[in-house]
């Protein structure tokens, strides 16, 4: 009886855990620094990589939620935080700053389609 018990228990901790991750698809915009950003430039950003999302994206996810960018094709990744909200982006748009697009092998002046996840 304790058996079965805790398989149901670690069955119900593995599926709020695969509950709790997000994924989605979404085009990488150029983001030119700017002089302040929604969670402060001084805490939010790792290795000046940050990513600025719409009110909504923002709004379920929240300040320096990681999320791990992965090119269309699958030969590159990078990760970084949620850190900005973009006022002109739909939900199926990210503004990451340059690092991060060179990461990912696209340009400033080419948007870039990525799989994210948390």
């Amino acid at each position: 009886m304790f058996f079965k018990k805790s398989l149901a228990v670690a069955a119900l901790a593995a599926t709020s855990f695969v509950a709790a991750q997000s994924s989605g698809t979404a085009i990488l915009a150029d983001y030119t620094y700017p002089n302040s950003i929604t969670c402060g430039l001084s805490t939010c950003p790792i290795s000046g990589e940050w990513i600025g999302v719409n009110q909504t994206f923002f709004n379920t996810h929240g300040c320096g939620t990681v999320l791990t960018l992965t090119t269309e094709d699958g030969s590159r990744t990078t990760t970084a935080p949620v850190c900005d909200i973009c006022d002109d982006c739909p939900i199926t748009y990210f503004k990451v700053p340059p690092v991060v697009q060179g990461e990912l092998g696209g340009g400033v002046s080419v948007p870039l389609t990525v799989n994210w996840h948390t």
